[in-house]
């Protein structure tokens, strides 16, 4: 277990100097919060290398030098919804078990874009995602974006 710690700490370690991860959009929730009329975007996140190539195809996610980028768009959309913000702090890793964490971590000055038209801008977000490591191989399971 101590293992699987140290070896994740070092791969966070190297977040802010590279594409730490790269992965798929698998969904998109907006959500209004009927408390202050403001909406929520929830990406919904799955797969992923660390140290991905710093780029994707498709609806999918990355991270590099702090910044957070998201992608969706669906099969009847004309265009697709874009997130981008930065991470400012990242959380203590939490253990699932031996070989999986869960790290998040959290972002500020997000926009949503849909298209080529900005829709909000000054977001704040949440990111969280698990991360997991057996046998020297690496790989992220499911997670999510949530941007309000």
């Amino acid at each position: 277990m101590t293992k699987v710690f140290i070896a994740f700490v070092l791969l966070l370690g190297t977040a802010f100097g590279q594409s730490l991860s790269e992965g798929s959009v698998v969904g998109l929730q907006i959500l209004p919060n009927p408390l202050n009329g403001m909406i929520t975007y929830d990406f919904e996140l799955c797969c992923g290398l660390p140290s991905g190539r710093g780029g994707y195809l498709g609806n999918g996610f990355d991270y590099a030098n702090a910044e957070f980028t998201a992608y969706w768009k669906g099969p009847q959309e004309k265009d697709g919804y874009l997130f981008t913000g930065t991470i400012v702090s990242w959380k203590t890793p939490e253990m699932v078990d031996p070989f999986c964490t869960i790290q998040s971590a959290t972002l500020q000055d997000g926009t949503i874009s849909y298209g080529t038209k900005q829709l909000v801008a000054g977001m704040v977000a949440e990111y969280s995602q698990l991360f997991c490591q057996q046998d020297g191989v690496y790989w992220l399971g499911p997670g999510g974006l949530t941007a309000h």
